[in-house]
């Protein structure tokens, strides 16, 4: 169980074709090998798309966790 709201994201929620450009327009606006958005309560849903070759992605497990670990602390801090 846990104290923090979760919000339900699946890939490509309703519109995956939305997402994926989104996501590819990211990726070459920042001229990154890899990005990943994520969409939550959009006009079709929440959900997520990742850009980029798998030895780039292999990578975003441990980036989210931390970027997970730092909103936590955050967000504690805010709603105390």
């Amino acid at each position: 169980m846990t104290d923090f709201p979760v919000s339900n994201v699946s890939p490509g929620s309703g519109s995956p074709e939305l997402l994926d450009a989104a996501c590819v327009q990211v990726r070459d606006m920042t001229q990154a090998r890899c990005a990943v958005v994520i969409v939550i309560d959009g006009d079709s849903g929440s959900g997520y798309s990742i850009v980029g070759p798998l030895d780039a992605q292999i990578l975003l497990p441990d980036i989210l966790r931390k970027v997970a670990d730092s909103l936590r602390g955050q967000l504690g801090v805010h709603l105390q």
